[in-house]
């Protein structure tokens, strides 16, 4: 079918081109994608399929013909536009000079991969080779500062500056857990306005109850979860709890969302005293009012990048309270001693450790050296590492796996509530 779509097109725009004379080249649009690609077989790569009769043509509205021919047959396939790894970013319409692909593969840098107008239509691409499982973060850039979302891709994700447009590559999974199912019992949420004698400070924490609380008598194991706010907003958590719950995928499990007041000082220079009225505030507080286990293994506190930070360190300083900590894209090489130097060259500690990160950002190295660290020293732990960037996208799709590192029921074989 698309061999006879692409002759069609070619016949059509061929006889459009024949009245203007000789066609002349535009092979130089073809540099920009990988030549690895170019050199493949040819009825394998449609967007090079595509440019190479591209190239034959030099009048413009068989051009454009073409160019709108091809978005047509490719708007069936979904944009970006995905060939195994290869994968077209595309854009149509007039954007302004130093139009470009930043996001989480390139640092968000401008300019750091530009598109390639593709002459006399007002088609742009931009080709590049990715993980046939990742996942990312990008927009649209172009001069005077404008950032915008791929028009093309319905898929969004928001982050801590807004929306930014998804890229899921042809093998990415969907996390399922992190949508709202009505079919499900649901926990519920109660706020709290809670005041530190040692940070002299207030600021909001929401518990988690889950389903089935106000119900019964048990106790149950608790997780703190630093930047809580953005993970009830932005990772969708208390959905992760419902679903992975009726699932019987984890044990029932209360979760404390706590906000940090001044995060940049209480995750890293004061992560002490932050710690300090973790383990002798808020803890004796929530477990006054909640029916919570009160031993360290029954205790865990996870967070993002400099939440993950403070909570490796933090579970490090205190293991008599938390004896369990998780951290996602954690800033692990900070600080002198980081928490590396810290599990590296002290006695091991009664913590289960879970970690995760991305490999667009640019932290392999010290996780690996963290895992050397933790292997060293007989810790039990689990590491994943994704192909992904760091963004709210990433850390929610992996909330499933903290918390069946730490709660896991074993498979029965059987799936309530459809799963």
């Amino acid at each position: 079918m698309r061999n006879i779509l692409f002759l069609i097109v070619a016949l059509i725009s061929l006889s459009m081109a024949a009245c203007s004379g000789n066609p002349v080249g535009d092979s130089m649009q073809m540099a920009a994608i990988p030549a690895e690609y170019l050199s493949a077989a040819p009825d394998r790569w449609y967007f090079a399929e595509f440019l190479q009769e591209m190239d034959s043509l030099s009048d413009p509205q068989a051009r454009q013909a073409l160019a709108d021919s091809f978005m047509a047959y490719a708007a069936g396939f979904g944009f970006p536009l995905a060939e195994d790894s290869l994968c077209h970013f595309l854009y149509r319409g007039n954007p302004g000079s130093g139009f470009s692909v930043p996001g989480d593969f390139n640092g968000w840098q401008t300019g750091a991969d530009p598109f390639v107008h593709i002459s006399a239509t007002n088609l742009y691409y931009c080709s590049k080779i990715f993980p046939l499982d990742a996942r990312l973060d990008y927009k649209f850039f172009w001069s005077s500062n404008t950032w915008i979302l791929d028009p093309l891709n319905p898929h969004t994700v928001t982050g801590g500056f807004g929306p930014n447009s998804e890229l899921r590559m042809p093998e990415w999974v969907y996390p399922w857990e992190i949508d709202y199912d009505p079919a499900v019992p649901h926990g519920t949420v109660q706020p709290h306005s809670f005041s530190s004698i040692i940070l002299n400070n207030t600021r909001q924490v929401r518990v988690y109850l889950p389903p089935g609380y106000a119900q019964d008598t048990l106790h149950y194991p608790t997780i703190y979860v630093q930047d809580g706010g953005e993970y009830l907003q932005l990772a969708n958590m208390v959905n992760v709890l419902d679903n992975l719950q009726a699932a019987n995928h984890i044990k029932p499990v209360i979760a404390v969302f706590v906000n940090p007041v001044d995060r940049m000082s209480e995750y890293w220079s004061n992560a002490d005293n932050y710690m300090a009225m973790l383990a002798t505030e808020l803890v004796p507080f929530v477990e006054s009012q909640y029916r919570c286990k009160n031993s360290p293994a029954d205790r865990a506190m996870m967070g993002a990048s400099l939440g993950g930070f403070v909570s490796l360190y933090g579970a490090f300083q205190r293991p008599e309270t938390f004896g369990l900590a998780a951290g996602q894209s954690s800033s692990i090489w900070i600080s002198s001693p980081s928490v590396i130097q810290l599990y590296a060259n002290s006695p091991a500690k009664d913590i289960d450790i879970y970690i995760d990160w991305g490999t667009f950002e640019g932290i392999q190295p010290e996780h690996y050296q963290f895992i050397a660290a933790l292997q060293s020293k007989g810790y039990t732990f689990t590491a994943n590492e994704y192909h992904e960037g760091h963004s709210w996208g990433n850390w929610r799709a992996h909330i499933d796996e903290i918390l069946k590192a730490f709660w896991r029921i074993p498979p029965t074989g059987i799936a309530p509530w459809g799963r």
